[in-house]
């Protein structure tokens, strides 16, 4: 009776191991294949988390912030040939510029006439974009609403223009407008503007590049034009818009704005400050009783002002000569102004401001006010380096020039 209970409780305890065995096996299989499911949508998700791209959020210059759930591919533009987005998006994109236009005025072309030339020569898709006006002028709402343009991109200048007007309609549409400024002349708008482009285009590394090489020559510009003035004047300077030649005076400038503010941050006192608001011709009379020591004229190739002063990729130094030799030949009492006994007259391309690469026209007139402290410094090979490393054109012309007997 004995060996029978001892026999059943080994059997008891080997039927029990076997199924604890089994329940043990089942449980595994159960738990394995109720893992398996889970984790390979686990591992979808993971993959949709990594594709999906991160969102863009910019404050524009207007102090509007925007968010963009992926890079911009293409934009509206205005003032192409003065302070807009083209030169910016050109240095971001290179020769692919024109892919992300979606429409531009026709300012570049128009009043930048060397300059567009060069350009559609280097990217002759350029021409093919579609030119949808100027705000304030000609602006095609109808074409640029049915552009597949995601943005219109307006230089600050032009928003009391735009906010009443062409922004409203853009908006309701559902067009984002974003505002940028190089048009103050500040470092601080300068290095605003290409940060927000370089966010909105996905760009950013490019941006920082172009950022760096702007600071660095501005900064340079500001320490020796700091140290100059502690021992030294500011030369008195005349700046003259050279579109008219001789027989009309052009704009000129007072100490804040434009041409004027450039040459003041650099070391001069135009002698525009108090005889006119922000531009406007200098009466003869008023500027020959000034008598000023430094003269300074803008030039560029107008195709409808034959006695411009030429200047840029179609300019040459004995053309601008003989060019500004009319200015002193022709104008009344001008042969007896001390810049022109002295010599001390330049010519700069009126379109080398209110843009990316003006840290070299700060360059330019720093250089004229103080030439010793300037000696080892080169306007042109500055932007001849902002050409070959940022953008997509070739580099050629005359950009500045220095007056020789």
């Amino acid at each position: 009776m004995n060996n029978i209970s001892t026999k059943l409780r080994y059997v008891s305890k080997a039927a029990c191991a076997a199924l604890c065995a089994l329940v043990l096996c089942v449980g595994l299989s159960v738990s394995l294949s109720g893992c398996s499911k889970p984790a390979a949508q686990q591992n979808d998700k993971a993959a949709s988390g990594q594709a999906a791209p991160s969102k863009i959020t910019i404050t524009d210059v207007d102090g509007k912030t925007y968010t963009f759930n992926k890079p911009v591919d293409k934009a509206i533009i205005q003032y192409s040939g003065s302070g807009g987005a083209f030169m910016t998006m050109s240095a971001l994109f290179g020769k692919d510029v024109y892919k992300h236009i979606a429409g531009m005025d026709a300012g570049l072309k128009n009043y930048r006439a060397d300059m567009w030339k060069a350009y559609t020569k280097s990217i002759p898709e350029l021409d093919k974009v579609p030119v949808i006006g100027s705000i304030g002028k000609d602006f095609n709402i109808e074409k640029v609403l049915s552009s597949n343009a995601e943005v219109t991109i307006i230089p600050l200048d032009q928003k009391k223009a735009a906010a009443d007007t062409v922004q409203p309609k853009l908006e309701a549409a559902g067009m984002k407008v974003i505002y940028i400024d190089f048009h103050d002349q500040t470092m601080k708008n300068h290095i605003a503007s290409i940060e927000i482009m370089g966010k909105i285009f996905g760009k950013e590394d490019r941006a920082k590049e172009i950022i760096a090489f702007y600071k660095q020559h501005r900064e340079n510009v500001e320490k020796k034009v700091a140290e100059a003035l502690k021992t030294k004047q500011r030369p008195n300077m005349y700046i003259e818009v050279g579109i008219y030649g001789p027989e009309k005076y052009g704009n000129t400038f007072p100490n804040s704005y434009m041409w004027g503010g450039i040459a003041h941050e650099a070391g001069a006192n135009s002698i525009g400050e108090g005889a006119v608001s922000n531009y406007g011709s200098m009466d003869s009379e008023f500027l020959l009783k000034k008598n000023p020591e430094k003269i300074v004229f803008t030039g560029s190739y107008w195709p409808k002002a034959p006695a411009s002063i030429r200047m840029g990729f179609e300019g040459n130094a004995e053309q601008t000569k003989k060019l500004v030799d009319a200015y002193f030949s022709e104008r009344p009492g001008w042969s007896a102004l001390n810049a022109w006994k002295n010599k001390e007259i330049y010519v700069i391309h009126h379109a080398l401001s209110r843009d990316l690469y003006d840290c070299s026209s700060y360059e330019f007139f720093a250089k004229v006010c103080f030439p010793e402290q300037f000696k080892d410094v080169d306007p042109n090979a500055t932007l001849k380096e902002f050409y070959q490393k940022f953008l997509p054109f070739e580099f050629s012309g005359l950009w500045y020039y220095t007056y020789q007997k």
